[in-house]
């Protein structure tokens, strides 16, 4: 799951050097970006909320610390030429209870924060380096971030293989990425979403405890094409719950999670310092 700047941002592809020369860029760019997005409160549930939320547009190349045109932070904790240690953030946006779902009289849930690091590992890249098949394997500590300010709510394991290519044209870059791979979770994050403590238990909800485990599986498609002062993009996730060890949650209303998304983002200024990237 992902918090919802984030995931907004996110829109924008996936990041890697589309040749195989490095060029020279500037240190940090900076815009304003307006993303919409389709998604259901939580994996398992049947409503869907629309979100359209306007963010600043960051770019920073420092030579450890990153934000990549997609809106993730990179620290490169480790790097070789085919494998690269790298922080990992991701969350989820907060749960409004409504009287018709299965949450009903429940207490809402406050927005995650995921934290820890991701291990990127190339199978194969192609001469041009304009493609990569590669395996991913974040690993992050999930945080409630509300009343207490910052609660410890878990552990996620999210392993997947992601496909990406770079298309150059004149004056554009467009990337395409495709992954998938399975989810794991410990109680503690399931107890999160899907548990139902004695107080909540109604005569169509039982008392329910999740447990550690599969927490089902993920496709993951997006586009973006990227101009000299602005960018386009589009999102698109599908989580199926079959299987996963929560799957008989009362919570659980349908086995299918799928969000979407579009952004758009303009760059308005840029440092005059280049730096190799």
């Amino acid at each position: 799951m992902t918090t919802l700047p984030a995931a907004l941002v996110c829109l924008c592809g996936l990041m890697l050097a589309p040749s195989v020369q490095a060029v020279h860029q500037p240190l940090w760019e900076l815009g304003v970006g307006a993303g919409s997005l389709s998604t259901p409160p939580y994996r398992g549930a049947k409503s869907r909320d629309m979100y359209f939320i306007p963010f600043p547009y960051v770019i920073y190349r420092g030579s450890f610390l990153q934000v990549d045109r997609e809106g993730g932070i990179r620290g490169k904790l480790f790097s070789s030429e085919n494998v690269r240690l790298d922080l990992s953030l991701a969350g989820n946006v907060p749960v409004r209870n409504n009287d018709d779902s299965a949450r009903s009289g429940m207490d809402d849930l406050d927005p995650l924060v995921e934290l820890g690091a991701k291990l990127s590992i190339d199978l194969w890249r192609s001469q041009d380096r304009d493609q990569r098949f590669g395996f991913d394997i974040p690993l992050r500590a999930v945080y409630s971030v509300g009343d207490p300010f910052m609660e410890y709510q878990g552990v996620t394991l999210s392993p997947f293989l992601n496909y990406r290519v770079w298309q150059e044209g004149e004056g554009t870059v467009t990337r395409y990425s495709v992954s998938a791979g399975p989810i794991f979770a410990n109680s503690r994050y399931h107890d999160y979403f899907y548990e139902v403590d004695p107080r909540f238990v109604t005569p169509e909800r039982e008392e329910y405890h999740p447990d550690s485990g599969y927490s089902g599986s993920r496709v993951t498609l997006s586009v973006t094409r990227h101009f000299s002062k602005y960018l386009v993009g589009a999102f698109a996730r599908y989580d199926d719950l079959n299987g996963a060890v929560f799957e008989d949650s009362p919570l659980v209303e349908t086995s299918d999670y799928f969000i979407f998304g579009v952004v758009f983002g303009w760059i308005l200024g840029e440092s005059s310092t280049q730096v190799e990237h």
